[in-house]
């Protein structure tokens, strides 16, 4: 597996009030899945675009491999890879190229500069995002690679926007909403939870993004 240095989207300072407040999300989800046994894939959406759900995913993603478990971010917004540009750049092999030449995990997951954490990028976007979605080889890939890790997140596009969402839930054991305080309005945020719950997966909790709680902190996060 080829390694990628960290970036922007990760905590550098362990000991900051928002990598305490990311700490305290993964703790709050690793009891929540206790009671969900066997759950280990889970997607992570958001009524709209712009709720901080890519910043969102990859910080808890962090937090959970330095707590010791293997953990791989897969992109699968097909439409706005942002995840995949942020850490490996837009021309990066991925997971559209295994689909298609039906090639090795190994050679298209890479291994980012946090030990035990790995992220499968996008790779070259289809034309038809929906049918990549729908098919019976990335249902099938899902479960393969999600043997060998703790934990599978799994980046979306927001449900309010696109199909995709709902079709990649259904290959999820549960899904975790990104709100972002003071812009998501109560009626989108329905829309979306309706959507999801349609598809049968559960709603673990939802994180609302940039909640102040003081002055000197700018912004934070909260799990419910």
């Amino acid at each position: 597996m080829k390694k990628k240095k960290l970036n922007g989207l990760f905590l550098t300072n362990k000991k900051s009030f928002e990598a305490e407040k990311i700490r305290s999300i993964q703790v709050s989800l690793q009891f929540a899945l206790i009671t969900q046994k066997k759950k280990k894939v889970l997607m992570f959406t958001s009524a709209n675009k712009g709720e901080g759900k890519t910043f969102c995913i990859s910080k808890i993603a962090q937090e959970a491999a330095q707590q010791g478990k293997r953990v791989l971010l897969i992109d699968l917004d097909l439409h706005r890879p942002r995840l995949s540009k942020s850490l490996c750049g837009q021309n990066t092999k991925g997971l559209m190229n295994i689909l298609r030449e039906d090639g090795d995990l190994n050679d298209y997951v890479l291994s980012l500069s946090e030990d035990n954490l790995y992220l499968l990028p996008t790779g070259p976007l289809p034309p038809n995002p929906l049918e990549v979605i729908s098919s019976d080889t990335l249902k099938e890939l899902i479960a393969t690679i999600s043997a060998d890790f703790d934990y599978v997140f799994i980046d979306t596009p927001p449900v309010r926007i696109l199909s995709d969402s709902r079709v990649v839930a259904t290959l999820c054991d549960g899904v975790i909403f990104v709100v972002k305080n003071g812009e998501t309005k109560m009626q989108e945020l329905k829309e979306a939870k309706d959507a999801i719950s349609k598809t049968g997966t559960p709603i673990i909790g939802a994180i609302l993004n940039g909640y102040t709680y003081n002055k000197k902190a700018k912004s934070s996060y909260v799990y419910y």
